[in-house]
């Protein structure tokens, strides 16, 4: 075995070594959050042009501002609360943190606290570089959150989450774990148990070698996030798609790959550490937990509609009108992120609620029906 982080490596051997084959999910946990060698935790991750991959982030500034506008009109349909916070998980770098706050100066929302849920110091590190002067403390996780009117937000969040990776025989599913053989990581194959044999009870029957993933690490955020916050949002913005499409018959081998230099590959058990490891986000799934955890499931829809109806009012104030350079590269930028054949369908939104009936965002007016 060889890699960015033979330290890892050799830790994981160790592990299967002394305990048998592990689930994918525990070997996806270690790499991408393992506390000294993780790919996100250790700070190897890289993101925009010259990193592993690309994110609305790294268009510009223009996304923060839409999504800033977002949570103005959500403490609007909260009522105006003199307590109200944002929350951000999977901050990143902070830049996303950082592009929202500015676009908040000059709103009734310019001195809003904003909390940080991160793990990982070295990103702490970083985030604290980049906003500092703000408004912005840190917690390590969820459940060192206060009980809030808040929005918790995130941006490519849901994705990292790591996953059990599940294929068919033919009649059933059957869980596939990692093993260690003759020195190199390899699949083993054993029956699912537990809340992941519950869900394949409702799996569709699908050809032999069939092989899809599901997520169950989502449900104990969701809970938490549903006991601290009584009243508030959760946005998410990530890809995925249903359910249904996600078992549907071209998709034979998941949508689980791998990242490093925008090179893309389908060996995550190589280099444990030096890459990201992702797979689709399963929004019906997410739908569920959420709804199961007390949270009120309010829309749905791919990106390019979300931002469309988000930042309709900022695009007819343009109408018409010759942008100067900024301007220019602003609406440069939001075409990009708009784009149905690029970020646009790549990207999907998802809104739940707590406390507040029948909430409707501008982002979500052109969502149509609910596709899950």
């Amino acid at each position: 075995m060889s890699g960015k982080s033979p330290g890892l490596e050799v830790r994981l051997a160790e592990e299967i070594r002394a305990s048998g084959p592990i689930p994918f999910v525990r070997f996806m946990e270690r790499a991408l959050y393992d506390p000294k060698s993780g790919y996100y935790t250790s700070g190897t991750a890289s993101i925009g042009k010259a990193g592993d991959f690309f994110t609305n982030v790294s268009v510009g500034p223009v996304y923060g501002e839409i999504l800033a506008g977002q949570f103005v009109e959500m403490w609007r349909l909260l009522g105006c609360p003199s307590d109200f916070h944002l929350i951000e998980q999977g901050a990143g770098d902070g830049q996303l943190a950082g592009d929202i706050l500015h676009a908040l100066a000059g709103t009734p929302l310019e001195d809003v606290p904003l909390i940080v849920i991160e793990r990982s110091e070295v990103l702490q590190a970083a985030q604290a570089d980049k906003l500092a002067g703000k408004n912005v403390s840190w917690i390590p996780c969820e459940e060192g959150l206060p009980e809030l009117c808040a929005v918790h937000y995130s941006n490519e969040l849901f994705d990292a989450f790591p996953v059990h990776l599940v294929r068919s025989d033919g009649e059933s599913w059957e869980e596939m774990c990692v093993g260690c053989e003759n020195g190199a990581f390899v699949w083993v194959v054993r029956p699912p148990g537990g809340d992941l044999a519950e869900i394949l009870k409702e799996y569709p029957r699908r050809p032999a070698g069939f092989t899809t993933e599901i997520c169950l690490a989502c449900r104990p955020l969701l809970r938490t996030l549903a006991a601290r916050i009584p009243r508030g949002f959760l946005l998410a913005v990530d890809y995925g798609m249903s359910r249904e499409s996600l078992l549907a018959g071209h998709r034979s081998e998941g949508t689980l790959a791998c990242y490093r230099g925008h090179r893309r590959d389908a060996n995550p058990l190589e280099s444990p550490g030096g890459k990201d490891i992702t797979a689709h986000v399963n929004f019906s799934l997410l739908r569920d937990d959420a709804v199961a955890a007390g949270w009120e499931f309010g829309s749905f829809t791919d990106q390019h509609h979300f931002l469309v109806g988000a930042s309709a009012a900022h695009l007819l104030s343009l109408e018409g009108k010759v942008p100067d350079p900024a301007g220019g590269k602003k609406l440069r930028s939001l075409k990009m992120l708009l784009h149905p054949e690029g970020l646009g369908q790549k990207f999907h939104a998802i809104m739940f609620s707590r406390g507040v009936n029948g909430a409707k965002l501008s982002g979500f007016q052109f969502a149509g029906e609910s596709r899950l």
